[in-house]
């Protein structure tokens, strides 16, 4: 019996389940060892395993230290993560020993959620726990539906570290578990001898069921003022059997009998029992009773079914609000004011007793067994019924409806934050107000619904061809938008998982259909994520301002997406493309050997000294700490085909096997050679691991059993460097110092043939091609491809040193699981990748590491390559953008100190403390023809005449030069007249004067046709000039000083008017600028900041401008004053608009220019 609201709140009756409770608390006190450390509770759905755990984890909350997780199959969003969930919870404990262990542990190791699962339970239980072993009090962990969790190997993994690390952790820790009985858990459960309640097996609970339901029904009378002798005694008598010892059974009926009027419900339920019987049977009954009702109500009856197979597939928890959001625009609630309220009381009305429907809208509605979904899904169990559930309808429904929502509501900055600099942190509230839940629902889900809907069949193309007009028409338009959203919300991490996802799924799509660019695009989404993943997780608009600035320029994604950067880069040089090299990871010591794990997410490494580490495939982050055992260095790692097992073989002349889910050692070490290992390699079909040795043996081993296979293979006269197995598992090939290859059958162990010999050096590599018929030899003199059946050599030899600079020994060769690229590493401190049909060379090779290669090996789809050097790093190199690099695009090669756009917009002038003056395609960044050269000092200052013909520049050299701006040739001599550095110059509107501010205190004005000064400068500031501007009219000049103030001026008198205006906290550099229409005066400071100016009263408008991370170094309104571009030592332009003083694209969409 039971009483609650959804799963996790339900909890035992008083008097009942009275038995299984006591043995359990029994256990938990018994803690003299920790031989009793696990006691797992078993049964099939509906025993009421999930309510006696939730209760046992209520009472000793309150007594001791306890915490609890409940999977839930279709809520699997925390699964990753549910012992940081169990540690959360201690860390809130009422004792404080248990809560400052964890909160302490924590503070420690900060990142601990983004770590595996063991080191999770090493550091959280393990570590943290185990500080605390004289604590009184037992701690109570609780794990409730194991079989439930997404990634059974999780689960299994989970159970494996309780029995490993048992020892260490004190007596009153207890594990209290619970499953279905489903075998890989079983097995894991059993194997451990731990204590076991089988509910399947346990004696009549008829008592218990009576208990409960008599107590429900009492409370039903009460509430609905029904007589005494309701129910009578035969009637509960009946439901007892009917429940066929189900507690879900009975609750499920008693919330049925309770959602409508009693009486009539319990005898239609009693009057038809045979129909009724069972779970089945019972959500039968409810399912079509609600769904008739709505049988001649074809929008509420639709309505109905989308909700519920809404909640059969979604992959994150779904509110009452978030369903509102997906289905506000159906027919059915066009006039419902609150349409949330309107599916609580009405659409999921009759469904109550299947549903936990909260009275919030922003708690999850949940089905309240996984036993009901199993029912909806399952053909057999519910086909030809209205409520069936078809998981890939429902998917390819939910991904059009995502998409067409994000589509209608991604937009470039979604907060309208102001300013460019502000964390994502700090603006939560203002998330929470732009970003509906249902718009976050959609992007964290559509790739699910879009990859498990869409399969590509014949018969689904047209369907699927809808659904992918839509993916493609997001992908080339809202992709960044949606990245913008995951930042905020904090889901980077899910929003690369995703891209992932997507590119997999783009490869198998019919050719027709989709096409290279949308891939191609997929994949620089994947770049672009990792590469600026620490600034975009920060700060959402850094997408635009950070990382979108410095995308490759020959990418994809940058063609699609360049108008929406906030700022251009244009110092140094431009890349074209990604780099080769995906990421680096440094270890410890010289790395001797790397391969990865079958499903690409390990990298394993082993390194000199004896240590193994592991390594995501991902992002380079060691996974845990080394494994330890060896006490040599490991010269060679092999996956097992399944990849749960790992086998490292090293210098100690040992091979050990691991287990790659816990980092366990397995069993002793397999010992039988005489000297180092220098080779190992699993066979294809998993079931014998080969080592070769320096001893000029091979040893074969029973990869299950750990014994040795018969005696070993002798034949080679010198050390065997290299083995590998035909894809068929049937021969072996070796390759030794001897400089002879020799093969093998690998079941009789027999010789096949005579000794290869292809080679005058020492034989480093061997592998077969992944169809069987080519082996390649790798050698200290040249790399080889030789028939595997015949022998015969094919072709010339791969050439891969240049002959002048001497021979340099290839030390690993690797085929590409595809057969169509073979990769080589060399003494010469590069990678090659050859074609493996046409053995030509493809495009350079690949650099970075500094010293010798030692290892070399491919992904599983062939599009990585890792490879492993003496320099102690791992590097993973993209294999597709190796031979699409292009030259860089050059640029300044110092400092920018000011940009400025030409009249027409078309041209962008930039001068750079390199003493050049560059000129750009405003549009597509290129250089226009070589720099200006004439300045003998850095360029502070370039301004373009109103006309567009002359550009002015300013310099350090003191002096001020004009420019012809079409022939890009100087214009007469320098104007001299400062007797200091030049920090600003620029042109009167109407073309006559041209105004000048130095380091010398003065504003000095040139008449430009005659190039003289028109009159004395203008004195009055305190300290140097950065920076002056004219007003539209030409009338005013504004300049900016280190003073700290600007100060306005009458251009024809050379008077000073009105007071300085201040605001700024720190000199104003090279920055003042009136709006085109006079009324806005603009100012950046190296206070990081800009400010708008009212510039007839000189009041400050709004508060100043932050989104640059250091001094602003120049200002620029666009010809129609709708936007502000401004530029910082921070090598960013950013753009401002000036009537909501929020950072646009450029440039913006309302504006002209």
């Amino acid at each position: 019996g039971a009483r609650g609201n959804a799963i996790e709140d339900v909890v035992c009756l008083p008097g009942t389940r009275v038995e299984i409770l006591n043995r359990v608390n029994e256990w938990i006190r018994d803690t003299p060892t920790s031989a009793n450390r696990v006691l797992w509770i078993r049964g099939m759905a509906g025993r009421g395993k999930s309510t006696i755990a939730s209760t046992v984890a209520h009472n000793w909350g309150s007594k001791g230290s306890g915490a609890i997780f409940h999977f839930r199959r279709g809520e699997n969003t925390l699964d990753g993560q549910f012992i940081c969930a169990l540690a959360r919870q201690l860390g809130k404990d009422l004792v404080p020993e248990v809560k400052n262990a964890i909160l302490d542990c924590v503070k420690e190791n900060e990142d601990i959620a983004t770590k595996r699962l063991e080191e999770q339970f090493k550091t959280l239980f393990v570590g943290a726990l185990g500080n605390i072993p004289n604590h009184a009090h037992p701690i109570v962990i609780v794990v409730d539906a194991l079989d439930e969790c997404k990634n059974v190997d999780d689960a299994v993994r989970f159970v494996r570290l309780i029995g490993q690390h048992s020892t260490s952790l004190p007596a009153n820790v207890k594990f209290l578990l619970t499953c279905r009985p489903e075998p890989p858990l079983v097995l894991a459960l059993e194997l451990g001898s731990w204590r076991a309640e089988n509910l399947d097996s346990m004696s009549d609970v008829s008592e218990d069921i009576t208990r409960f339901l008599r107590r429900a029904c009492t409370q039903i009378r009460e509430d609905c003022d029904l007589p005494e002798t309701w129910p009578s005694s035969a009637d509960l008598e009946a439901m007892v059997k009917m429940s066929q010892g189900l507690f879900q059974w009975a609750r499920t009926a008693v919330a049925y009998i309770r959602a409508g009027s009693p009486k009539h419900r319990l005898r239609g339920l009693l009057r038809d029992s045979s129909k009724w019987a069972g779970l089945d049977d019972l959500y039968h009954q409810i399912l079509s009773r609600a769904f008739e009702k709505v049988e001649k109500d074809s929008q509420r009856k639709e309505v109905l079914s989308w909700v519920l197979g809404t909640l059969v597939v979604a992959p994150y928890p779904v509110t009452l609000e978030v369903i509102a959001f997906l289905y506000v625009d159906h027919d059915m609630f066009k006039d419902e004011e609150d349409i949330a309220q309107f599916l609580r009381d009405d659409i999921l009305a009759d469904l109550s007793s299947l549903l936990h429907i909260p009275k919030s809208q922003s708690e999850p509605v949940r089905l309240m067994h996984t036993s009901i979904r199993d029912l909806l899904v399952t053909r057999e169990r519910s086909e030809n019924q209205h409520y069936s559930v078809d998981p890939v309808q429902h998917h390819q429904r939910l991904a059009i409806l995502s998409l067409q929502i994000m589509e209608r509501d991604l937009k470039q900055n979604i907060c309208n934050t102001r300013g460019g600099w502000t964390a994502n942190s700090e603006i939560q509230d203002v998330v929470d107000s732009h970003v509906a839940k249902g718009l976050r629902y959609c992007c964290r889900s559509w790739s699910i619904h879009l990859t498990v809907g869409v399969r590509w069949s014949k018969g689904a193309v047209d369907t699927s061809g809808i659904i992918f007009a839509k993916f493609k028409l997001l992908s080339e338009t809202k992709l960044l938008f949606w990245l913008e959203v995951m930042s905020l919300i904090g889901a980077m991490i899910e929003a690369y998982t995703m891209a992932k996802q997507v590119q997999q799924w783009l490869l198998q799509c019919p050719r027709d259909i989709s096409n290279d660019s949308l891939n191609t695009l997929w994949n620089d989404t994947q770049r672009f994520i990792a590469l600026f993943f620490k600034y975009i997780s920060l700060n959402a608009l850094d997408l635009y301002a950070y990382g979108l600035a410095r995308c490759p320029v020959g990418t994809e994604l940058w063609m699609k997406y360049r108008d929406q950067a906030t700022a251009w880069i244009l110092r140094g040089k431009s890349q074209k493309n990604w780099s080769a090299t995906i990421w680096k990871a440094s270890t410890h010591a010289g790395v001797c050997t790397v391969t990865f794990s079958p499903d690409e997410r390990i990298l394993a490494s082993g390194l000199r000294g004896g240590p193994l580490q592991l390594l995501d495939a991902q992002t380079g982050a060691p996974l845990g700490d080394p494994l330890t055992g060896h006490n040599k260095s490991i010269r060679s790692v092999a996956f097992s085909p399944d990849g749960k097992v790992l086998a490292s073989g090293s210098d100690d002349n040992t091979v050990r096997l691991w287990d790659v889910q816990t980092g366990a050692s397995l069993g002793d070490p397999l010992i039988g050679h005489s000297k180092p290992i220098s080779s190992i390699v699993f066979s294809p079909d998993g079931k014998v691991l080969a080592s070769g040795s320096r001893d000029n043996t091979i040893w074969l081993w029973n990869a299950h059993t750990r014994a040795p296979l018969g005696d070993p293979l002798t034949g080679h006269s010198a050390s065997v460097w290299s083995v590998a197995f035909s894809p068929d598992s049937k021969v072996l090939a070796s390759g030794s110092q001897d400089k002879t290859v020799r093969l093998w059958d690998a079941h009789t162990r027999a010789p096949l043939g005579d000794p290869l010999t292809c080679h005058s050096g020492s034989i480093t590599s061997v592998v077969f091609s992944p169809d069987g018929k080519v082996l390649t030899v790798g050698s200290q003199d040249r790399t080889v491809q030789l028939d595997a059946q015949t022998g015969t050599l094919l072709g010339d030899p791969l050439i891969s040193q240049n002959p002048l600079t001497g021979s340099k020994e290839i030390t690993s060769v690797a085929f590409s699981p595809d057969s169509k690229v073979l990769a080589s590493g060399s003494q010469d401190k590069k990678v090659r990748l050859w074609d493996a049909h046409t053995r030509v060379l493809l495009g350079e090779p690949l650099t970075g590491h500094n010293d010798w290669i030692r290892s070399v090996t491919f992904s599983p789809n062939s599009r990585v390559l890792a490879s492993g050097a003496d320099d102690k790093t791992v590097r993973l190199w993209d294999v597709h953008t190796t031979a699409t690099l292009g030259e860089p695009l050059s640029g300044h090669s110092d400092l920018i100190w000011s940009v400025v756009l030409s009249p027409d917009g078309k041209v962008l002038a930039s001068g750079s403390r390199d003493k050049t003056i560059r000129l750009w395609d405003a549009h597509t960044r290129a250089p226009l023809g070589d720099p200006l050269t004439g300045h003998s000092d850095s360029i502070n200052s370039v301004a373009f005449s109103p006309d567009g013909k002359v550009l002015a520049s300013g310099s350090q050299d003191r002096t001020v030069r004009l420019w012809d701006a079409h022939t890009r040739a100087p214009l007469g001599d320098p104007l001299t007249g400062h007797s200091n550095w030049i920090w600003s110059v620029v042109f009167s509107p109407d073309g006559n004067v041209l105004a000048s501010g130095s380091d010398d205190n003065t504003v000095w004005l040139w008449d430009t046709h005659t190039r003289v000064p028109l009159g004395d400068p203008l004195t009055g500031h305190s300290d140097s000039i950065n920076s002056v501007g004219f007003s539209p009219d030409s009338k005013v000049l504004a300049s900016a000083s280190d003073d700290k103030t600007l100060r306005l001026w009458d251009v024809q008198t050379g008077r000073s008017l009105g007071d300085p205006l201040t605001g700024h906290s720190d000199r104003i550099k090279c920055c003042i600028m009136f709006s085109p229409d006079g009324k806005l005066l603009a100012s950046g400071s190296d206070d990081r900041a800009v400010r708008f100016w009212d510039a007839q009263t000189g009041t400050p408008l709004g508060d100043p401008l932050l989104g640059h991370s250091s001094h602003v170094t120049s200002i620029l309104f666009s010809l129609d004053g709708k936007a502000l571009v401004s530029m910082s030592f921070d090598g960013l332009i950013r753009f401002w608009d000036p009537l909501t003083y929020q950072m646009c694209p450029y440039l913006p969409r309302h504006s002209t220019s």
